[in-house]
């Protein structure tokens, strides 16, 4: 079990909330305000639709951040909830924090058009990760150790709001892949590393990967 003092979590920081009493374990975005070290976490109350989410005292939550390459998952309760003007929760302090390293190893299969260099309808991303993805093109992208800049939009679950995200990456590799068929034009595989994602970017990825993980 991974200790608190471990994630240096930092005020501002971006959480993945999971309400755990509802069907479907609704997935919301908020942020860290700040803690009193043994005693209660201090976060803002999710806005879903332009409106607080409704939530009650008692109500189990999971947190999840992204911590360098491991994925911090922290268990909590509501503790208090304050509702206007200024709309956040105090939560339980988390005795409950596990880690488990991602190592840009663990990937979401997906089918996501991606603009490269400005270049609308380059390519699909097939599988994504918080540090890279793989793209399949008709053409080479560019040259393996090649820097090139790539946007995609990606739906948030429960809302199916469109998360947009903009991003330099490097070409790792590229790879012609077998055609099925002797007429068939070539394909072109690509695995690209992430540079610096912005913290809000990185726990919708984040959502991506835990999303693919739970279907498994």
């Amino acid at each position: 079990m991974t200790a608190f003092k471990d994630i240096n979590l930092q005020v501002g920081a971006r959480l993945q909330m999971t309400l755990q009493n509802t069907p479907k374990q609704a997935i919301y975005y908020t942020e860290l305000i700040g803690y009193v070290d043994g005693e209660y976490l201090i976060v803002k109350t999710p806005i879903e639709n332009g409106l607080s989410v409704q939530m009650q005292v008692e109500d189990q939550i999971t947190l999840r951040i992204l911590s360098g390459v491991d994925v911090v998952t922290l268990t909590c309760r509501v503790k208090t909830i304050f509702r206007g003007p200024h709309h956040y929760m105090h939560l339980s302090f988390p005795t409950d924090i596990q880690a488990i390293a991602l190592r840009g190893a663990i990937r979401a299969k997906v089918k996501i058009p991606v603009q490269v260099n400005g270049v609308a309808g380059a390519g699909f991303i097939t599988d994504i990760s918080v540090t890279g993805a793989g793209i399949v093109a008709d053409k080479t992208l560019g040259e393996p150790n090649e820097d090139a800049l790539i946007s995609f939009d990606f739906p948030i679950k429960p809302t199916n709001q469109n998360a947009h995200i903009d991003t330099g990456v490097t070409i790792r590799s590229i790879q012609q892949l077998p055609c099925k068929n002797k007429d068939a034009p070539p394909r072109f595989a690509h695995g690209i590393s992430f540079h610096d994602i912005d913290p809000t970017s990185q726990v919708m990825l984040l959502n991506l990967v835990y999303e693919s993980m739970n279907r498994l």
